[in-house]
C-alpha cells in the first residue's frame, strides 16, 4: 500500500475484550491478527475486520461484535483474518471518501474488507472504493426495502444512499441487484424505475422458496451490502428497522456463505445493527456467525471462468422454439457451478459474448425452450 492505513484506525482496545474466551484453545482469538497499537503483518491475511465508531452506537457494537466473533471455533478459519481497529466517523461525505479510498487500497492488495457495523449509507464508501481505481462493479445488496427515492438533494443516509450512487459521474455501477425485498416496503414506482435501468430484485418469498436461485447473483457481486433488517425480528432483534418478517439466521448464514465463495467479491459490508436494543447479545452473536460463514465460504474459493479456462467446463446449447435463439451454458466440472452466455449485439461489440453466472434452473428453462429471466434482464441490459 502506498501510504499506512493504521493511521487512520483505531487500535483495538484489548482491555474492552472478553478475558474468557482469551483463556480458551481453539477459538478465534488465538489466531486473529489484531492491530494492538504496533505493526501489524498482513502477509497471509486475505480478510480484514474493520469496526466502526459513530455517533449512534459509539464503539460499543464493534466489540459487542468481536467478542461474539473471537469466542468461535474453527480456528483454521481465523488464520486468514486480521483486524485492523475501528473507523471513526460522523458519516459526512468528507468522512465516507477517506473510508473508500482505505477500502480501495485495501482491495488494490487484494485484501477483502469487512466492515463490522454502521448504519448503510457506509455503501457509498463501498461504491467509492471502485469509483475512485476507474472499475466498474456489481452491487449486490441483501435488504428488504429500496433505499432510494426521486427526490432531489436528498442529504446522504441510509434511506437514500442509492441515489447518490446512481449520480455519481462518471458511474461505475455496471449492475445491481436487489434480495429479500419485502412488497409492503417497497414503493412500486421506485422499483419501476430502476428495473428500468435493467437492476434485478428479488423478492424475500421467492429467494426463500430456493435459497441456492441467490447463488449466481451473489457470485457475480464485487460488494455486497447487507442490512441486519433483512433478518426476521425473531432472529435479528437487534437492527434499527427490523420487524417480522425476513430470511431466517440460518439462511442469512448460508447466503454469507455464497459470498465468501465469490471470487469476484471484494468487500463487504453489515449494517444497521443497534448495539442498545441488543439485551441478550443475539443481534452480535449473529453477525459473528455471519462473519464465520464468511469466512468458511472464503477457504472454499476458486477462481474459474469459462473464457479462462474452458478445458474445465461442460458446454450445453439450448434452442428456443419461438426464435431459433441459441442459449450457450457451461457447467464447471469441478463445482458443478453454471454460467451462461449474452451475445452482444452493439456494433462495437458485435460477435462477442459476455459471460453471466447463472444456476442449473435457468438451464433447466431453456431446455423447455423458455428463456430465463436471468438471461433475459442481461440481454436487455447489455444491449
Amino acid at each position: 500500500m502506498s501510504f499506512d492505513i493504521l493511521d487512520f484506525l483505531e487500535p483495538v482496545e484489548q482491555s474492552k475484550l472478553s478475558a474468557e474466551f482469551s483463556r480458551q484453545e481453539g477459538r478465534w482469538h488465538n489466531a486473529v491478527r489484531v492491530n494492538s497499537g504496533g505493526r501489524i503483518d498482513l502477509d497471509g491475511r486475505q480478510i480484514v475486520l474493520i469496526g466502526i465508531t459513530d455517533t449512534d452506537n459509539g464503539e460499543q457494537a464493534s466489540y459487542a461484535i468481536r467478542n461474539q466473533l473471537y469466542a468461535l471455533s474453527k480456528v483454521e478459519l481465523a488464520e486468514n483474518v486480521a483486524d485492523l481497529g475501528n473507523y471513526r466517523t460522523d458519516y459526512s461525505i468528507k468522512s465516507l471518501q477517506q473510508l473508500g479510498f482505505l477500502l480501495s487500497e485495501l482491495i488494490a492488495s487484494n485484501i477483502v474488507p469487512v466492515i463490522l457495523n454502521g448504519r448503510q449509507q457506509l455503501t457509498y464508501a463501498q461504491y467509492l472504493a471502485y469509483h475512485y481505481t476507474r472499475k466498474y462493479c456489481h452491487l449486490v445488496l441483501l435488504d428488504p426495502k429500496l433505499d432510494f427515492n426521486l427526490k432531489d438533494d436528498e442529504p446522504l443516509g441510509p434511506t437514500t444512499y442509492l441515489q447518490h450512487i446512481l449520480t455519481q459521474e462518471p458511474s461505475f455501477l455496471f449492475s445491481l441487484t436487489g434480495i429479500g425485498l419485502q412488497g409492503h416496503h417497497v414503493d412500486t414506482t421506485m422499483q419501476s424505475f430502476l428495473e428500468k435501468l435493467f437492476f434485478d430484485f428479488h423478492r424475500l418469498g421467492d429467494v426463500r422458496a430456493n435459497l441456492t436461485d441467490a447463488e449466481p447473483a451473489i457470485r457475480g457481486a464485487n460488494l455486497l451490502s447487507m442490512d441486519m433488517s433483512v433478518i426476521r425480528g425473531g432472529d435479528m432483534p437487534s437492527a434499527f428497522e427490523g420487524g417480522p418478517h425476513g430470511f431466517f439466521g440460518e439462511e442469512a448464514c448460508a447466503l454469507l456463505r455464497y459470498a465468501g465463495m465469490s471470487s469476484t467479491l471484494k468487500c463487504l459490508g453489515m449494517y444497521e445493527y443497534q448495539w442498545e436494543s441488543d439485551l441478550k447479545t443475539q443481534g452480535a452473536q449473529l453477525i459473528a456467525q455471519l462473519i464465520w460463514y464468511f469466512a468458511d465460504g472464503y477457504l472454499l474459493r476458486y477462481n474459474e471462468h469459462p473464457q479462462e479456462n474452458r478445458e474445465e467446463f461442460l458446454q450445453y446449447i439450448t434452442t428456443m422454439s419461438s426464435n431459433r435463439q441459441e442459449i450457450v451454458f457451461y457447467k464447471s466440472k469441478r463445482t458443478d457451478r453454471w454460467w451462461m452466455e449474452i451475445p452482444m449485439n452493439e456494433e462495437e461489440f458485435a460477435g462477442s459474448r459476455h459471460i453471466l453466472p447463472c444456476s442449473y434452473a435457468d438451464y433447466l428453462t431453456a431446455t423447455r425452450a423458455e428463456i430465463p429471466d436471468r438471461w433475459w434482464w442481461a440481454m436487455h441490459k447489455l444491449n
